[in-house]
């Protein structure tokens, strides 16, 4: 089956990986026919200096808009995720995929287990740092996008599943060798199918505590 390429991003909140996605999207050409003004939001007042400044497109599992139901993977047949994937996508070029619920159960590992040829990108960044900057820029109110509720309940329990989710992301770049890397927008995605150069070679960013590894998946 013909299909477009996926790019499963996986990151916790807090994890500054907002930001790295719309630098991603951009460097690597990426499919953004998910995007659309009922899915963004801002961080901060809108300032057209500041490219990276918020969500941007589809996010995935329970609360976020799309795949609502995507919790433990390994009771959802792939074709289903595709499905859902081909119901918002609709242009050319990769596709991020991102969620927070990859880190939870042995979702990664079924993602690498189930789709060859794709690409997965983990995020990493401290814990009660990705929770403190969580708790400046979002909340957990009613009608607020994405909404964390469903899959976080309150700020305790989401403390909590930081730490725990980042422990499977630390767990599955160990078990599958991968390396970590400080994230560098005009480097770091240079391997990802994509990677456009003429455009990474003028980007800049301001993080400086946020890793990178990259694990391609292989063809079977």
């Amino acid at each position: 089956m013909n299909r477009q390429k996926v790019v499963w991003f996986a990151g916790v909140p807090g994890s500054k990986w907002s930001g790295i996605d719309i630098q991603l999207r951009d460097v690597i050409d990426a499919d953004r026919s998910d995007e659309s003004p009922s899915r963004t939001f801002y961080h901060r007042p809108i300032d057209p200096s500041d490219k990276n400044n918020g969500h941007r497109g589809s996010y995935w599992g329970p609360g976020m808009g799309c795949g609502e139901d995507w919790g433990d993977l390994n009771y959802t047949q792939p074709e289903r995720l595709q499905g859902d994937i081909d119901a918002v996508f609709y242009g050319t070029g990769p596709r991020v995929v991102k969620s927070h619920f990859f880190a939870r159960h042995w979702n990664l590992d079924y993602l690498y287990n189930h789709f060859p040829g794709d690409e997965i990108i983990l995020v990493y960044r401290e814990s009660q740092k990705s929770f403190a900057w969580w708790s400046e820029v979002m909340d957990m109110s009613d009608g607020h996008y994405p909404d964390y509720r469903p899959g976080y309940k309150n700020y305790d329990t989401m403390r909590q599943l930081i730490f725990q989710e980042n422990a499977k992301i630390v767990d599955f770049a160990m078990r599958k060798g991968l390396q970590w890397e400080l994230y560098n927008p005009k480097t770091t995605f240079k391997n990802v199918t994509g990677f456009n150069n003429s455009k990474a070679k003028y980007m800049g960013s301001n993080v400086t505590d946020v890793y990178i590894a990259i694990c391609k998946i292989p063809e079977k």
